[in-house]
């Protein structure tokens, strides 16, 4: 008698201690697998009978073996069609037969959230923070700003947004200057993580200069009126100093100079007026005049 064969494939994965079953169709990229099968043979016709598995993983690999089982792994992502036939024969001469196929979707696990732009940024200024999620897309991707990251918060919301490429920028403008937190969920089909960012905030290097730039404006100020104050009498002592000596040495030369001209003019009475004598009273001398042409 032959027959069709009844029953399952059954697809688990490991990773570390936790199992994880993968019935839907997607797998984890190089995360060790056990496909099974579970045969359905309600009257035990099967009980004696021996049993031939042909695995097909659909990238290239056919594993053939007596055991309802197989252990594997997929290294790259991609869509996979895994198939399965079985041959049973019993000591009665009967032979059964099973085909079974799957179209299996193998993803690659989030194993890292990387940030790829600087961890300070300036307040009150919109910013940019590059990262970049190793892992399988499209996904989900929960982030948001807390103030420490020692002790995370359950109750702060976060912000969902769903990623469709590795790469990806979360626009933020912090508002108070210190040490934040950027807290970060990602989550595909298959895998999820968790990690966070100390982030420092400082205030903009320029903004020091609105209050310098004044001080120093009125610093010099200052010093620009107190040197003037104290440069200008100076220099209008040294200035009214030059002009007395100039009118100084001017009367000594008409001094030196004037009697004798005046003197040799003695003899001439006739042009020397009354008015010129007038003028230099210091020519004139007491006593009696010399007769003799000093000139």
């Amino acid at each position: 008698m032959d027959g069709n064969l009844t029953g399952k494939m059954l697809f688990r994965q490991t990773d570390g201690n936790l199992t994880y079953f993968r019935d839907s169709g997607e797998l984890a990229s190089d995360i060790p697998t056990v496909v099974s099968f579970e045969l359905s043979d309600p009257r035990h016709r099967l009980r004696s009978a021996t049993f031939t598995y042909t695995w097909d993983l659909g990238n290239g690999e056919v594993v053939v073996g007596p055991e309802p089982y197989i252990h594997c792994s997929y290294s790259k992502s991609g869509n996979y069609t895994f198939k399965l036939r079985i041959g049973a024969n019993t000591t009665r001469h009967s032979s059964f037969t099973g085909v079974y196929s799957k179209d299996l979707i193998v993803l690659d696990a989030i194993r890292s959230i990387e940030l790829r732009s600087s961890s300070s940024y300036q307040v009150d200024k919109s910013s940019n923070l590059y990262f970049r999620v190793a892992g399988s897309t499209p996904m989900w991707l929960c982030w948001r700003v807390l103030p420490d990251c020692s002790a995370v918060s359950s109750t702060v919301s976060c912000n969902l947004m769903r990623v469709y490429e590795n790469n990806f920028i979360l626009n933020y403008t912090f508002t108070s200057v210190g040490t934040h937190c950027m807290d970060l969920n990602a989550q595909n089909d298959i895998s999820e993580l968790r990690t966070s960012y100390s982030i420092f905030v400082q205030r903009n290097p320029l903004h020091h200069l609105f209050f310098i730039l004044p001080c120093a404006s009125l610093i010099l100020a200052t010093v620009g009126f107190i040197s003037a104050t104290v440069c200008h009498p100076r220099h209008s002592l040294l200035k009214s100093k030059s002009k007395v000596s100039a009118i100084s040495y001017l009367s000594l030369s008409d001094i030196e100079m004037k009697p004798k001209d005046v003197e040799c003019s003695v003899m001439r009475p006739p042009t020397f007026s009354a008015e010129k004598s007038e003028s230099h009273p210091l020519l004139h001398h007491s006593g009696s005049y010399n007769t003799t042409d000093p000139c």
